[in-house]
């Protein structure tokens, strides 16, 4: 029993050394792990810092368009203009110090980025192509297109209205990839830039030009190409970015932030000093001072035997300002009612007329081209009870807010139209039927989040059509407009398709 009672003790003495040491050694395992983990982090905090203070004090070499005004252009070696403000903005928020690369030409800028000879443009537009080789940083200024004509030719009011006219456009510029794209049977006169372009059109070249509001403002007035016009508004818009290279691109988001840093005083200061749009009017007096000498002459001769001959001098003056005055205010009489034949006085969307000229047309083209289109036939459910229940003028209201959503929510390239009354038509070009519902989905979701005058909630019908091969227009938009019917015989706040 003795020897028994040893043994026992002796087992039991061994377990709890044992357990003694597997507590040491997890104890020792934990230790290790902690200094690891203190070690680890004093180094990562090293490095992210190091890493900040390379990025912000690293040199960037960049290449701007060197005859882009007011934008950027290079002047005796010196890059100056908007861009040329917001890269000192930048350097002076970031500590990033930036080396202009001269060149010739922006096709050039754009060969020096592939090749690696400059790492960044602080001003140029996100395209397709060019997102094969570049980064782009948060857009920072915008700016809208125009085109542009001689003084006589017609207002065109936008793209779609060009026909067989000859367009030039800047090669290598964004505009020049949107209209291969969207418009390839436009006639294109590709110049090397915005200065060139408008002599095209100037001196007979090209019978329109396609570019930025603001530099071609600056052009006509340094240019004095005063028989010029703007004959009509691009839709798409300059969305102007820092564009960086691969290898350079972490750099972004410090771009990004200083961007978002900047006031709204300084984006203001920047804006007024480069852009002072003018409404230049030129009138030819060369009649009038022929006018005016044979006048002077007949009082300087006759002032001393008739009085009265200074007194008709002053009334034909007279008579000149008026007929002048008479002639500005029938000029825009005029565009104003260019405008209202197409367009709707309340919600400012196209009309039923533009919209049947714009079928014509459409239906020509597409008959070349063979393209997919789709017709959409928007109608507002119930509101004949929100007239009933509160009056045309909030009905009124509620048509120009749902104007500005389906504005908001189509493409570029889409045509919204008021039909009439509640009921809306979406032209959508190179858009199959499953695309045109997406639209429809995108819109009807947004009706859903938006609570519309005095609180009032609606939704609308859909009714969509995709052209068959060889269908007249005409006979597409019934198809949709069936579809609309049967959405509205399911129950409304419906999209069918034809």
């Amino acid at each position: 029993m003795a020897v028994k009672n040893i043994l026992i003790v002796a087992q039991t003495e061994r377990c709890m050394a044992k357990r003694q040491l597997r507590y040491k050694v997890e104890t020792l395992k934990n230790i290790v792990l902690s200094a690891c983990l203190l070690v680890w982090s004093g180094l990562f905090s090293v490095a992210t810092h190091a890493d900040q203070a390379a990025t912000s004090e690293q040199l960037l070499t960049y290449c701007v368009d060197p005859d882009w005004m007011p934008y950027e252009s290079i002047q005796d070696g010196e890059h100056i203009g908007i861009s040329a403000d917001y890269v000192s903005l930048i350097s002076q928020k970031t500590g990033l110090q930036f080396q202009l690369v001269p060149t010739t030409s922006w096709l050039e800028s754009l060969q020096y980025l592939q090749n690696g000879k400059c790492q960044l443009s602080p001003m140029l537009n996100r395209s397709a192509e060019r997102e094969t080789y570049l980064h782009f940083s948060d857009v920072y200024f915008r700016s809208p297109n125009v085109l542009v004509s001689l003084k006589e030719q017609p207002f065109l009011q936008s793209i779609e209205n060009i026909g067989t006219r000859s367009l030039a456009v800047p090669e290598g510029y964004r505009l020049s990839e949107y209209v291969k794209r969207y418009y390839p049977e436009t006639p294109l006169v590709l110049v090397d830039n915005e200065p060139a372009g408008l002599q095209a059109v100037a001196e007979g070249d090209a019978d329109l030009f396609i570019g930025s509001l603001y530099s071609i403002n600056n052009q006509i007035r340094q240019e004095s190409l005063y028989h010029l016009k703007v004959a009509g508004w691009v839709g798409l818009e300059d969305e102007l970015r820092f564009g960086v290279v691969s290898s350079a691109r972490a750099v972004i988001p410090v771009i990004n932030q200083a961007l978002a840093n900047i006031t709204e005083q300084e984006h203001i200061d920047i804006y007024q000093k480069w852009t002072r749009i003018e409404v230049i009017d030129v009138v030819n007096y060369q009649l009038l001072w022929q006018v005016a000498g044979v006048a002077i002459a007949i009082i300087l001769l006759l002032t001393l035997w008739n009085y009265r001959s200074r007194s008709f001098y002053l009334k034909l003056q007279e008579k000149n300002q008026l007929l002048e005055q008479s002639q500005h205010k029938l000029e825009s009489a005029i565009t104003e009612l260019e405008f209202l034949s197409n367009h709707d006085p309340l919600t400012k969307l196209y009309n039923r007329n533009h919209f049947d000229k714009t079928m014509q047309h459409v239906q020509r083209r597409s008959a070349q081209a063979k393209d997919v289109l789709s017709l959409i036939v928007i109608d507002i459910d119930f509101f004949k009870d929100i007239n009933d229940n509160h009056g045309h003028s909030v009905g009124d209201a509620i048509l120009q807010e749902l104007a500005k959503i389906l504005l908001d929510k189509v493409r570029e390239h889409d045509q919204v139209t008021r039909w009439g009354g509640e009921e809306f038509v979406i032209l959508c070009p190179k858009t199959t039927a499953a695309e045109a519902q997406a639209l429809c989905q995108r819109i009807a979701l947004a009706l859903t989040k938006y609570v519309f005058h005095c609180d009032i909630r609606l939704s609308c019908s859909f009714g969509v059509a995709e052209q068959h091969t060889a269908e007249n227009l005409l006979k597409c938009f019934e198809r949709a407009d069936r579809a609309l019917y049967q959405a509205k015989q399911n129950g409304r706040n419906q999209i069918c398709l034809a």
